[in-house]
């Protein structure tokens, strides 16, 4: 494996995926946000440092999407198709569960958790397409 590959794929992958959720969360659910912290749902702060470790966590899950095409790519052959896959795998393991159980049991209704869904997904493929096309053995 190419390690500076990797870091440097999931990093390229880090910036896009951050303006994907960051296109999401403000700009489709920004005003649904305040209308459920004036509602009491969400707080109005947050209990810790959001803003400075939520980029930093998404850029480190950028490098990890990177690792795992690098790593699914000896058994799947190198290039989109397995970026692909290995996108679409990790979207429904990290997006589908737990919003589908918000959509099912919280208060916020079922609009928020699905668009949350379609920015955690969106945010998978796209980053391992990034990654992917930035790896080079």
């Amino acid at each position: 494996m190419n390690c500076k590959r990797i870091l440097l794929g999931g990093l390229v992958a880090g910036v896009a995926m951050n303006a994907v959720g960051a296109a999401i969360n403000v700009g489709v659910l920004g005003g649904r946000y305040q209308a459920m912290q004036e509602r009491g749902y969400f707080l109005s702060e947050p209990r810790l440092p959001f803003m400075l470790l939520n980029p930093l966590l998404i850029f480190a899950i950028g490098v990890l999407l990177a690792w795992l095409y690098a790593a699914a790519r000896p058994r799947l052959g190198p290039g989109p198709k397995t970026a692909l896959c290995v996108g679409l795998a990790v979207a429904v393991i990290a997006a589908v569960p737990g919003n589908f159980a918000a959509a099912s049991w919280s208060a916020v209704g079922r609009f928020m958790p699905l668009f949350w869904m379609i920015d955690q997904g969106t945010q998978c493929v796209l980053g391992t397409l990034i990654a992917a096309a930035l790896y080079k053995e």
